[in-house]
């Protein structure tokens, strides 16, 4: 995949929000950070058909990384599908569970 391919589709499916996302902008070099990439996996299977997960590299996308204000790191940001809802955004480690009660609570509709 080219570079930028993947902010282009990310940047149209936000304006449309036709999903609700979750955005984790890292930087290849933190080991602290690929730890938590397998709870990011398990959450992505967990919630496959109601939100898009995408790891975004800060260092490679930084113009979107600019864009969504991502100076921390390791940083989330949640965007919800309903175009009433502000993006959450979150910097530092945050526990599985934490992202769960995000995810159940601001971005699923029941």
């Amino acid at each position: 995949m080219k570079r930028g391919t993947y902010v282009l589709r990310f940047r149209f499916r936000a304006s449309t929000r036709s999903c609700s996302v979750l955005v984790d902008g890292f930087v290849t070099y933190k080991r602290r950070h690929r730890i938590s990439g397998g709870h990011m996996v398990q959450l992505a299977v967990e919630y496959r058909e109601e939100v898009r997960f995408l790891k975004v590299d800060t260092d490679e996308e930084h113009e979107l990384a600019t864009q969504m204000q991502i100076r921390g790191l390791p940083t989330m940001v949640f965007v919800s599908s309903d175009l009433e809802k502000l993006a959450i955004r979150t910097e530092g480690l945050l526990p599985t569970d934490t992202i769960r009660n995000i995810i159940e609570n601001e971005l699923l509709y029941y």
